[in-house]
C-alpha cells in the first residue's frame, strides 16, 4: 500500500490541471490537500483523491517539511522546490 507522506510531490492525473505538478501539504482519508505555492497556499490547497494523483516520493522534502511548514516564506519555498524538480525532470528527457 502506498504511503503518502506531507512533502511528498505528486502530479494531477486528470482534470484541467493535468500533469501540473504540487506538494503534498494535508491528508484527510481518502482526500490529499496539494499545494503550488502560488494559486494553491499552504493555507487554501487544492484536493484531490488518491487516486487522481501519481505520487513522487522526495524523503529529503519529506523530512525538512515539518520546517517548511512552519517558515514565514513556506509558500515561495514550495513554489521553488517544484521548479527545482520540474527542471530537473526536463534535464533528463534531454539526456
Amino acid at each position: 500500500m502506498l504511503e503518502y507522506k506531507l512533502g511528498y510531490f505528486a502530479t494531477s492525473l486528470c482534470g484541467h490541471d493535468k500533469g501540473k505538478v504540487y506538494m503534498i501539504v494535508k491528508q484527510e482519508g481518502e482526500m490529499i490537500g496539494l499545494s503550488d505555492g502560488g494559486r494553491r497556499t499552504i493555507d487554501n490547497p487544492k484536493w484531490k483523491k488518491k487516486k487522481h494523483i501519481q505520487m513522487i516520493r522526495s524523503e529529503r522534502m519529506a523530512e525538512a517539511f515539518p520546517s517548511l511548514i512552519s517558515s514565514e516564506d513556506a509558500n515561495q519555498r514550495i513554489c521553488d522546490e517544484i521548479v527545482g524538480m520540474e527542471g530537473r525532470k526536463v534535464r533528463k528527457q534531454e539526456d
